[in-house]
C-alpha cells in the first residue's frame, strides 16, 4: 500500500505535502555466492536472495 501512496503523491507533488513519509533508504549488498542482500542504513540485512532473477511487471 505504501508504494502506491508514494507513487500517487509523487505524481501530484511532494509526498510530504500529503502526510506520507519518505521511503526508507535500502542498500543492496552483493553476496559471495552471487546473490544479493538488502539492508537499511548499513544494518544487518533484512532479506537476501541466493539466486535473484529479473522479473517483468
Amino acid at each position: 500500500m505504501r508504494a502506491r501512496e508514494w507513487a500517487i503523491a509523487g505524481t501530484f507533488g511532494d509526498p510530504s505535502e500529503y502526510g506520507i513519509s519518505e521511503p526508507p533508504a535500502v542498500e543492496v549488498c552483493p553476496l559471495d555466492c552471487g546473490g544479493i542482500a538488502l539492508s537499511a542504513d548499513g544494518n544487518e540485512p533484512f532479506i537476501a536472495a541466493d539466486e535473484p532473477m529479473e522479473v517483468r511487471r
